[in-house]
């Protein structure tokens, strides 16, 4: 497993302090967003980005746009408008030589059959439109009453027919929030943490094409980004899974460089 972690979920790290923090923890990349460079692309060129790696050693993945993003949308334009920030991003991600892609997936206004097949739909069309310049790796993300896909066969089944080029991201705090609200949300009592450990099972079990994992804890109430160990995800249940995992693992820890590191520390005293 390559482990790195995001500036971007960690207080917006400057990008040289990030490269000096992957490099102080032996990390083996840091993950990019590309929201911080449509808000001002000074924040991670594309020429420093490479001149750090070189110097550095230390790799790059890149989290593809997320806000205001719907790949999905049913509404006119919105989709459209998605696709090229994705796009543009794409060449960026080549760029910086990214080595996956992480992508959401889209929401629609409300569950009802019609729109959801109808999302399902433009959701496809727009991810023929993205060139292969690097793997992209859909992301599970079903945190709210809105979000297109739940669990893992609704994910492998969009991700297969989007074609050879698409994998999975596997979020780990994702993972455990859906099983633990969809309940709710759908008018059923919550499972809490159990149902959210049991989805979390169904995903590493159920996902046959997972490039990239999101690493982080929760004690089930939110998607808090917390360090490893301070919220009540059994990681230690999935260690077999850690250990033997080939892609890249990201750690996406709110905070400072201080709680990166305790997740570092954590993580790797579990994987031995």
């Amino acid at each position: 497993m390559k482990l790195g972690f995001s500036p971007f979920t960690n207080r917006l790290t400057p990008l040289d302090e990030a490269y000096r923090l992957a490099v102080d923890l032996n990390l083996d990349f840091i993950e990019l967003a590309w929201d911080v460079m449509e808000l001002d692309a000074r924040t991670q060129p594309a020429r420093e980005v490479v001149s750090l790696s070189r110097v550095t050693g230390v790799a790059c993945t890149i989290h593809l746009p997320f806000v205001d993003l719907n790949l999905a949308s049913l509404m006119p334009g919105v989709a459209e408008n998605s696709v090229t920030r994705v796009q543009r991003a794409l060449d960026y991600a080549a760029h910086v030589d990214a080595r996956v892609g992480v992508l959401h997936t889209g929401f629609v206004p409300a569950r009802l059959p019609i729109l959801l097949a109808a999302g399902r739909e433009r959701l496809l069309e727009s991810l023929s439109r993205l060139p292969s310049t690097v793997p992209i790796a859909l992301e599970n993300l079903a945190l709210g009453y809105e979000d297109l896909l739940r669990g893992p066969e609704e994910l492998a089944g969009v991700t297969t027919a989007a074609g050879v080029d698409f994998f999975n991201t596997l979020d780990f705090g994702h993972a455990v929030m859906e099983g633990s609200v969809t309940d709710a949300l759908e008018g059923r009592s919550a499972g809490g943490l159990s149902a959210g450990h049991a989805r979390l099972k169904d995903y590493v079990s159920g996902l046959g094409r997972i490039a990239h994992l999101h690493l982080h804890d929760n004690d089930g109430s939110a998607d808090q980004h917390l360090p490893i160990g301070r919220g009540s995800i059994n990681f230690l249940a999935h260690a077999g899974f850690l250990a033997a995992f080939p892609g890249t693992a990201c750690l996406e820890i709110a905070g400072d460089g201080n709680a990166v590191r305790e997740s570092v520390t954590a993580l790797r005293a579990l994987l031995g």
